[in-house]
């Protein structure tokens, strides 16, 4: 990481406020700005107490003094945007975008929450920063006094695009740079540049944002584009020096497997959220380690949590175990990076409560367990953490499940009643800071909450521990789509790659006609043939599954109808909330023109919202992007499978025998082709990559790693 920066601010006087701000960080503490304003034009203000968006100002706590209102802001350090720019000069088209992409996104989302806050904020004081530790980010950390139109709001998003993209703050685009930008993209920088402003909405800029990030990234969305934000140093801002190395708590076992340790706020990023399984898992070992940190370092922000995940085998890279599931790796554990001289805190929803109301301080909750524990609870499971969009407009009293947003204030006061307790200081270290010249704050009393009295604060905002799954996750893997698609032979690989064979758990159907069961017939005593002709079917695979045996049913392209009588969406939801059941569908996708209507109808008539397995197979040629766009939500995961030879492909579905049973030579009657060595190099070799594209399906069923084909 860079470091060029002071770890403190002077006080400023800035044109834009008017009343001015300072920034400063005591010793062990986080980064504050405070800043005043005209109280009469800053009403609004109260209601940004407990609102959370991790690119915008966050309002710690409020303070009316007569015609003067005083403001502590949470913060980090970062560059200016102009600084930056004109440092690492042109930063590439996708990076640029998606930074954009996420501003746009926030500022349309406190639009909708707070119409009268968006005004105050002006995208050109931007700076560029690193987010949970990883990601590049490009935050705003205070407001202005004097609000902007949302026509200047938008220009400005889209004057910021065209900074990082130029690496230059005035200069006009180059002829070098210009070629590189989709013209999307271009039309509009060019317009901005002729004209001073723009005609987009920021629902528009984030819409450009988007085409202009897949025209050059092959069409990677959803939370692939994370991946452009986790950027190498070189185009990393310049930081302070941290203070000290940060100390790592976490015991290094031993392990016979390869370990990788990744941040959780990675995780989170690419999962979204997690289920109240894993968030229970993953809260019984916390609060295991957290006995051995520092009351001073104990910080449960995930961008202090380090999951260390066994790998199941050692070419396994981070992008494939950010797909994994946490309870299907009962081996991982944690580790807590110390926070003692974080500079980072004042922006985490976890480790600083804001203000319960107006002149109320906001609280450090380091060392407090239980605290912590409570609010993470929540920033697991809302997608605080995520950087996906959401829609607003079903939402009541304007309180958004996460997603760039984490309403924690009057959530949390429902807890219990407020009483004056223990005095905590609104900051943590007001010695050191007057001995940096910062004058001392005001002193003030912290609200302290009392948990209910039937409910463990362990389990906040009304949410009984007892709901929770107490059973491994009960899931049944259907394939379905069109006819001609592949779906045996994905029903076979998974057997194979995920060793279905040696495991008693798992319960295995081939509903198709007689006389196409390509799936029964590579194991007729495992395998059992169960026609969809009846209602005693679908009760059939239920009972199997709430047994706690994995299903596997590969269903024929012709069955949908029948189903249709016992099951549709709300069907299928009702049983996930109710009863813990999964449903989890396997489309293959291929480039025939019946793929995405036979995908749809099963959506529409059957599984409604629930996840599903996209595998993208080139069996009949490239299929589009624009095809894919159609298909995959933003809940689905997306395997891509290799090429196959078309006589091979034909000769291992008319085999009754696994691939390894190919390659070992077990099988008597094998095809002619099998016994030529370079059909047999070709096939362990495609069977190696059936294995790797396969492996974020594999890791949620496979039992024990160790044990895996």
């Amino acid at each position: 990481m860079k470091t060029i920066l002071p770890v403190k601010s002077p006080t400023l006087s800035s044109q834009n406020t008017g009343q001015g701000h300072e920034e400063f960080s005591p010793q062990g503490g986080p980064w504050l700005l405070r800043q005043s304003f005209l109280r009469a034009e800053t009403v609004w203000l109260s209601s940004m107490l407990g609102a959370y968006f991790p690119s915008l100002p966050r309002v710690l706590d409020i303070l009316n003094e007569g015609t003067q209102t005083n403001v502590m802001f949470g913060t980090a350090p970062g560059e200016a945007v102009r600084q930056y720019c004109s440092r690492v000069g042109p930063l590439p088209i996708g990076i640029a975008c998606v930074l954009v992409w996420r501003l746009a996104v926030e500022l349309e989302a406190l639009e909708s929450f707070l119409p009268e806050a968006v005004g105050f904020v002006d995208p050109l004081n931007c700076k560029v920063g690193l987010w949970q530790q990883d990601f590049l980010q490009l935050f705003i950390d205070r407001f202005e006094t004097r609000p902007l139109s949302r026509a200047e709001i938008a220009s400005r998003v889209l004057q910021n695009c065209a900074m990082l993209i130029k690496g230059h703050p005035a200069d006009p685009i180059s002829p070098a740079v210009a070629a590189k930008v989709p013209s999307t993209l271009l039309t509009h920088l060019r317009e901005l540049q002729s004209l001073g402003s723009t005609q987009l909405t920021l629902g528009q800029i984030k819409g450009i944002m988007l085409m202009s990030t897949a025209a050059v990234t092959r069409g990677l969305r959803g939370s692939n584009m994370m991946a452009q934000l986790y950027a190498n140093e070189r185009w990393h801002p310049l930081l302070p020096a941290p203070r000290s190395a940060p100390r790592i708590y976490g015991r290094a076992e031993g392990s016979r497997m390869p370990v990788i340790s990744v941040r959780l706020s990675r995780l989170l990023a690419h999962r979204h959220r997690l289920t109240e399984v894993e968030v229970l898992m993953l809260h019984n070992r916390l609060r295991e380690q957290a006995t051995v940190v520092p009351v001073l370092g104990l910080a449960l922000d995930p961008e202090h949590i380090l999951l260390r995940l066994p790998g199941l085998r050692e070419s396994a890279n981070d992008s494939k175990m950010l797909d994994i599931r946490l309870d299907s790796l009962p081996e991982f554990t944690v580790a807590l990076i110390s926070a003692s001289d974080s500079l980072s805190l004042g922006r985490s929803p976890v480790v600083i409560r804001e203000a319960v109301e107006p002149g109320k301080p906001f609280s450090d909750l380091r060392g407090d367990v239980d605290e912590q524990l409570s609010r993470l609870w929540q920033t697991l499971q809302d997608g605080t953490y995520s950087l996906s969009g959401y829609n607003i407009e079903s939402i009541e009293n304007r309180e958004l499940p996460g997603q760039f947003f984490c309403y924690l204030g009057t959530t949390f006061q429902r807890l219990g009643r407020v009483k004056d307790s223990q005095p905590v200081a609104r900051d943590v270290a007001p010695k050191a800071a007057s001995a940096a010249a910062v004058s001392p704050p005001r002193a003030a009393r912290a609200p302290e909450v009392d948990a209910p009295t039937n409910s463990s604060s362990i389990f906040p905002f009304n949410h009984s521990p007892d709901k929770l799954p107490q059973h491994p996750m009960k899931m049944i893997l259907i394939t379905a789509g069109s006819g001609g698609t592949g779906k045996s032979t994905i029903a076979r690989l998974i057997y194979e790659l995920a060793n279905f064979e040696s495991r008693d758990d798992v319960a295995m159907f081939d509903c198709d006609a007689l006389g196409n069961r390509d799936f029964q017939k590579i194991s007729p005593d495992k395998i059992e043939a169960m026609p969809i002709d009846n209602v005693d079917s679908m009760r059939r695979m239920v009972e199997t599954a709430m047994e706690g045996k994995l299903v596997l049913a590969d269903l024929p392209a012709s069955c949908q109808d029948i189903l249709g009588r016992d099951l549709n969406p709300e069907i299928i939801q009702s049983l996930r909330e109710d009863d813990g059941l999964h449903w989890l569908p396997i489309h293959p996708v291929t480039a025939k023109a019946a793929t995405w209507p036979a995908i749809k109808q099963w959506r529409s008539a059957i599984f409604g919202d629930a996840p599903s397995i996209v595998i993208v197979s080139l069996k009949d040629g490239p299929v589009s992007a624009e095809l894919l766009d159609e298909i995959v939500r933003p809940q689905d995961l997306v395997l891509r499978m290799p090429v196959l030879d078309q006589s091979l492909a034909a000769a291992l579905d008319a085999s009754n025998a696994t691939w390894l049973d190919i390659l070992e030579g077990r099988v008597t009657d094998s095809h002619r082709m099998f016994g030529n060595p370079l059909v047999k190099r070709q096939l362990r070799f495609k069977r190696k990559e059936c294995e790797d594209a396969l492996f974020p399906l594999l890791r949620r069923i496979i039992k024990d790693p160790s044990i895996s084909g």
